[in-house]
């Protein structure tokens, strides 16, 4: 009877594991997927460039093996050096490679330098006119890419395009026999162009995904975003698509989900409360779009982002496109070490000697002569000086600058009387010379015991006149 419990037990226990199997493989399948695609490899920015391509118009670009390993030694070595511009002489090194046979070469050369970046945002930087040439020149056949992540983390991309001067891009068959190690063979890069579909009664389009096609693709094909698409869909950031999978996309008269910005076009922001104008880079958009949309400059939008011509865009960066209306108010200037200065008890100013400081240096400080600065402190070229030393200053600190209010209305004042007090004068704000004391008005002999000495020296000179000329009359008087 255990016997038998037992069993039945350990059949339910096999039953519960076997159903719960199948869900264990598809979590890891998962996961691996999503590693997968964290980082962008080399071949799908030749699968990106080529659906470009073919949005154009044009055949795809033909992977070739001799570009790949170019590609990926240019990308090895600008990752080593932590480079920021090109090597240069890409179709040099391209032809010294083997590729043309000799014959002459033409070639171009993109790269990006991206921390986690997606082949949304390298496309973005790819935008401009000089880096969509392997997706808009006619003339170039083969392609290649290469990857390579530098010592501070950041990984750099690069692909190039090239073609063989006379030759038809058919009569040229790749180079070797396979693509860069690690990556899928030869030909991946050649995907299934993508055909929109109707949009449907709610203004969106519902497509189905077919074999050889990616989000990439799909995205440029249709004007959006992968982030886009990905959110229409409640995808995660690492989905793989499979055939089959139906997408819906926001259509231009959609009216259940966000319309996109469609490929190209430029909406212009309206002007803040201030005046001023801020415009978010969407996916498709450069410079030169964006100042053509707002009438402006591209020198005027770098001057005011103080960004550099050659630094690439990012989808949600916010570029200034006009300041502020407004004049702004003026800051105070900070204040300088002269006007820094606070009188001691007597009404006169010191420095406080710091370790390190010279005579020289603290004269130049307070912009004075260093021979004021002597004679003021009753010092000479060799003297020394020590920390925590007061040095006497006969400075008169000028006035802080602050701003000026609006001005006040006039009121009338009564006619001036001439008075004995002198009219004011504008201060010096040094005044190399010590300013003569002038004598109090008022004379006391317990303002200063100094004025017991000039009163005993006005008596004895008194006293001496007296007997001087008490001396003389006695010798004049007749004997």
């Amino acid at each position: 009877m255990h016997k038998n419990k037992r069993i039945s037990l350990l059949l339910l226990l096999v039953s519960i594991m076997t159903a719960l199997a199948p869900l264990k493989p598809a979590q890891v399948k998962a996961e691996a997927d999503a590693a997968a695609h964290a980082q962008v490899a080399a071949y799908e920015l030749i699968s990106a460039m080529n659906v470009l391509r073919l949005s154009y118009g044009l055949p795809a670009l033909i992977e070739n093996a001799t570009i790949n390993a170019v590609a990926q030694a240019t990308a090895q070595t600008m990752a080593d050096g932590l480079l920021s511009w090109h090597i240069g002489n890409v179709a040099g090194r391209i032809s010294a490679a083997g590729y043309g046979a000799g014959k002459k070469v033409y070639a171009t050369e993109n790269f990006a330098v991206a921390s986690g970046g997606t082949i949304d945002q390298i496309m973005l930087m790819w935008s401009d006119y000089d880096h969509m040439r392997p997706a808009t020149t006619p003339n170039y056949c083969h392609v290649g890419a290469g990857t390579a992540k530098a010592s501070n983390g950041m990984t750099y991309y690069i692909l190039q395009a090239a073609y063989i001067s006379g030759e038809a891009c058919d009569s040229t068959p790749p180079t070797g026999g396979g693509g860069t190690p690690g990556q899928p063979p030869i030909g991946y890069g050649i995907v299934t162009p993508v055909e929109k579909v109707e949009p449907n009664e709610e203004g969106n389009y519902v497509h189905e995904v077919k074999t050889g096609q990616s989000l990439w693709s799909i995205a440029v094909a249709y004007g959006v975003t992968i982030k886009e698409i990905l959110a229409w869909n409640n995808l995660p950031a690492g989905y793989v698509l499979w055939p089959g999978d139906k997408l819906t996309i926001a259509g231009p008269e959609s009216r259940a989900l966000v319309t996109p910005t469609p490929r190209g076009n430029v909406s212009v922001a309206a002007p803040d409360a201030d005046g001023s104008i801020v415009h978010e880079v969407q996916a498709y958009q450069y410079l030169y779009t964006i100042a053509k949309a707002y009438g402006v400059s591209v020198d005027s939008i770098l001057t005011l982002n103080y960004l550099d011509v050659n630094w690439p865009l990012s989808i949600g960066q916010k570029l200034v496109i006009r300041g502020p209306d407004q004049t702004p108010t003026p800051t105070a200037l900070p204040l300088t070490p002269l006007q820094r200065l606070t009188p001691d008890a007597e009404g006169k100013y010191y420095h406080t000697v710091v370790e390190g400081q010279a005579l020289e240096w603290i004269a130049n400080l307070y912009g004075v002569s260093l021979a004021d600065l002597m004679a003021w402190n009753f010092l000479n070229p060799s003297s020394i000086i020590y920390p925590g030393e007061r040095l006497l200053l006969q400075v008169t600190p000028p006035a802080t600058i602050t701003s000026t209010p609006a001005p006040a209305t006039k009121t009338p004042l009564p006619s001036p009387t001439r008075t004995a007090s002198p009219s004011p004068t504008a201060t010096r704000a040094l005044s190399p010379t010590p300013t003569a004391t002038v004598p109090p008005a008022s004379f006391s002999l317990t303002n200063n015991p100094l004025n017991w000495l000039w009163l005993l020296a006005v008596a004895a000179v008194g006293v001496a006149v007296y007997f001087v000329i008490s001396a003389q009359r006695s010798k004049n008087q007749p004997q």
